[in-house]
């Protein structure tokens, strides 16, 4: 330990805000006797030893504040990381469940399709076709009716013959006017078919485009609840991160005022 009084003394001071720094002090220009000179000796070496303990809690604290720092930053990183690969995932999955519904969407409308074609070529094959025969062979017989038999008779047998051609020529057209009527059934009810099936279809369509809405917002009401909680997460995480900060700057402050007080 320096000599106090009998040359330049040192002394470690630490200014408020600065780092802490040794000093030395020109000796006095006469030695001057007093019994509180051990006194100051002694608490000189005690402030000494002291103002080293001090300087290792700053510098313990320093590395403590440090680790905590890391470990905040860590655990970022972390969270950040968490947080994309969640987010890849919700669009993988998002991205397999929409192909899924294309794909039920156009199977859905490839067997209506085929559906519609399938009614129509019954129609067209095995309702419609015996009826056309059957108005060809009756307008053939018809005609060889008036153009062979009709004459023929008329020449074998005049007068009765005519009598009987004009009650055919009646009864035939009784047969016709019947014919035509049942021909006019049998159009009004395949039009009220096809009425009935054209409407069938557009309640088809309706019905598969609201179900097909209902489950796009099935699909979409999970994706809205997890970015609910994944905002809640977040939310969660960037409160923690400001606490920490808050915490931070109030051990700053603490600092600051216990290297001033120092």
């Amino acid at each position: 330990m320096t000599e106090r009084f009998a040359g330049p003394s040192k002394r470690m001071i630490a200014p408020p805000g600065g780092a802490t720094q040794t000093v030395q002090y020109a000796p006095s220009r006469e030695i001057l006797d007093s019994k509180r000179i051990p006194l100051m000796e002694d608490q000189e070496t005690e402030l000494s030893s002291q103002l080293i303990v001090l300087d290792e809690g700053t510098r313990a604290r320093n590395r403590e504040f440090k680790r905590r720092m890391d470990a905040v930053q860590s655990r970022q990183e972390t969270w950040n990381e968490r947080l994309s690969e969640e987010e890849e995932e919700r669009d993988k999955e998002h991205d397999q469940v929409m192909k899924e519904v294309e794909r039920q969407f156009n199977e859905a409308v490839e067997s209506i399709w085929d559906k519609i074609d399938a009614d129509f070529r019954v129609f067209h094959e095995v309702h419609i076709p015996p009826h056309e025969d059957r108005m060809t062979y009756l307008e053939k017989d018809f005609d060889h009716f008036v153009n062979v038999t009709v004459p023929k008779a008329i020449d074998e047998c005049s007068e009765i013959i005519a009598r009987k051609v004009v009650k055919a020529r009646e009864y035939f057209e009784i047969e016709n006017t019947k014919v035509l009527k049942r021909e006019e059934k049998i159009v009004e009810r395949f039009e009220k078919h096809v009425g009935r099936t054209t409407q069938g279809f557009e309640d088809e369509e309706a019905t598969r485009i609201a179900k097909l809405r209902l489950l796009t917002e099935e699909i979409d009401a999970p994706e809205r609840v997890d970015e609910r909680l994944e905002e809640v997460k977040i939310t969660k995480v960037f409160r923690e991160i400001i606490k920490i900060r808050e915490r931070i700057k109030q051990e700053e402050e603490e600092r600051a005022v216990e290297d001033g007080l120092v």
